[in-house]
């Protein structure tokens, strides 16, 4: 009986860590909560690897606008679910599409100085993408 036990949690573990869905829909279905987390077609998604400033912090008004207008110039956004929830959302890595050009949504909040790079996340992939702007910003612990 432990072993049908073991077996199935294993499986069970298995399958969590390699669900991915991908969730697409047009650009104006995007509600930005801040410049890390959106809800797109009434799904909430924390983006992957990136952090941002939270609520009080100076940056999070002009931030959640400057998000607000890099994905509402787009066509549609996809995002690819990593499997993986923190609080109430799902994690996931979205990708904007305007006339068939493919641009990471994260790149562009960090080049636009409203985000981070969170290492631990992301594996140093918006590093490069820093300004003088988003390297001021707070990093929580969790990044590095």
């Amino acid at each position: 009986m432990f072993r049908i036990f073991l077996i199935y949690f294993i499986l069970l573990m298995f399958s969590q860590n390699t669900f991915s869905e991908e969730i697409k829909c047009s650009a104006d279905k995007v509600a930005v909560i801040d410049a890390d987390t959106i809800s797109v077609c009434d799904l909430k998604i924390r983006l992957n690897g990136i952090s941002a400033a939270e609520r009080g912090h100076i940056t999070y008004n002009s931030c959640k606008i400057r998000t607000k207008k890099i994905i509402h110039k787009s066509d549609e956004i996809s995002c690819k679910l990593t499997g993986e929830k923190t609080y109430d959302r799902f994690v996931g890595i979205c990708k904007l599409t305007n006339n068939n050009i493919i641009v990471d949504l994260q790149e562009k909040i960090v080049g636009s100085g409203c985000a981070r790079d969170c290492k631990r996340y992301s594996h140093g992939r918006y590093v490069k993408f820093e300004t003088d702007k988003s390297r001021n910003l707070p990093l929580p612990n969790y990044c590095n």
